[in-house]
């Protein structure tokens, strides 16, 4: 990767407008923004970390312009000081990333890179502020087979470098056969790495020392019950807007609605429907696809895994954690002891360690 980070100090005063636009219906973006002489076009984390640094929300750009924002936020508040992120990529352009307290500890692009290859991390992304690492636990890979299955035991580091938010591990699964990966982003997978004043020895710490049997204990039993438990017609829509989702942002690869439509089979004709919409949530969470849940789970860790850019990637495996934090809609209803699918979109291909959210 051929981007920069640079970090400053600046106070909210000195934040200019650069650029923005402005719709019909008055809703402002704000394309630009001026810090320290450098143009930069700011990001999500951006705004999420200012709203939340100052308490306040997005829907203020509905009473007030974003320069009249950051002007009264630099009269009332007791301390308007910020600690700023700017990435440059290889064409040169800037983006703003997360603000943060200059008090709050912070660990660069290179320190975070040096932790990974020290401790062999695998499959490593970079997006938007975040670094994300696959590593194998310090019990080792322990492998172990669900049905005709095998996996291997991972977690995945995700490492912020803007000094907004702290690290986070998720528990994941290698699917063997087809080199997929299955992340557990969601609170019940998760866990927090508390940060003292060096923050590199605390994600060293972490990454030496990682382990756990109850949350593994956990993720496999929701892959057992997965295997055995009918997808709902509920459970496939949420894919299947996941899907639509990344492809409308160019951030799947391949052609994967047609695929899944094979998978789930044509729930419209098989129901007798023009529209499922027309169903209730509640009656399309019993009514049954045509593919188990283990089968959506492993659709949508291939098309992560081996189709998708980061971003992409980010969506599908959240939709894999939401899946397996609750109970299925029919848990429990299908008989055990099946064959699934190595592939569902391609018939080889390698690609990093499926995530779930």
């Amino acid at each position: 990767m051929t981007r920069t980070f640079n970090y400053g100090y600046a106070r909210v005063g000195q934040l200019r407008i650069a650029e923005q636009t402005i719709t019909r219906n008055g809703r402002v973006t704000v394309n630009a923004i001026e810090v320290d002489g450098q143009v930069a076009r700011p990001t999500q984390r951006f705004w999420k970390s200012f709203f939340q640094r100052f308490g306040v929300a997005d829907n203020v750009f509905r009473y007030f312009s974003p320069a009249e924002v950051f002007q009264r936020i630099s009269m009332r508040a007791k301390d308007d000081t910020l600690r700023y992120c700017l990435e440059q990529d290889e064409r040169g352009e800037a983006s703003l990333l997360a603000v943060s307290s200059p008090k709050r500890p912070v660990i660069d692009y290179g320190d975070v890179m040096e932790l990974v290859r020290k401790y062999e991390g695998r499959d490593v992304a970079y997006e938007h502020g975040v670094i994300r690492s696959t590593h194998v636990p310090r019990g080792g890979e322990r492998p172990f087979a669900i049905g005709a299955d095998d996996f291997q035991h991972r977690f995945v580091m995700e490492t912020p470098i803007d000094g907004f938010s702290q690290p986070r591990i998720y528990l994941s699964f290698l699917r063997m056969i087809c080199t997929n990966g299955a992340i557990g982003y969601s609170r019940a997978f998760r866990s927090d790495v508390s940060l003292g004043k060096d923050i590199g020895h605390c994600i060293s710490r972490a990454l030496e020392s990682y382990d756990n049997g109850d949350g593994y204990a956990a993720l496999r039993q929701r892959f057992e019950s997965a295997q055995s438990s009918w997808a709902s017609v509920y459970e496939c829509i949420k894919l299947y807007r996941s899907l639509q989702k990344t492809r409308a942002q160019g951030s799947v690869k391949a052609d994967v609605i047609s695929k899944f439509h094979r998978l789930t089979g044509n729930l419209t004709d098989l129901y007798g429907l023009a529209n499922l919409d027309a169903l209730s949530q509640k009656r399309q969470r019993i009514l049954p696809a045509k593919c188990r849940v283990y089968d959506l789970i492993n659709f949508a860790s291939e098309a992560a895994t081996h189709h998708a850019d980061p971003a992409g990637n980010r969506v599908l495996q959240a939709f894999i954690g939401t899946l397996i934090s609750d109970e299925y809609d029919m848990e429990g209803t299908a008989s055990a002891g099946c064959d699934f699918n190595d592939f569902f979109i391609s018939q080889g291909g390698v690609g990093p360690a499926m995530s779930l959210n």
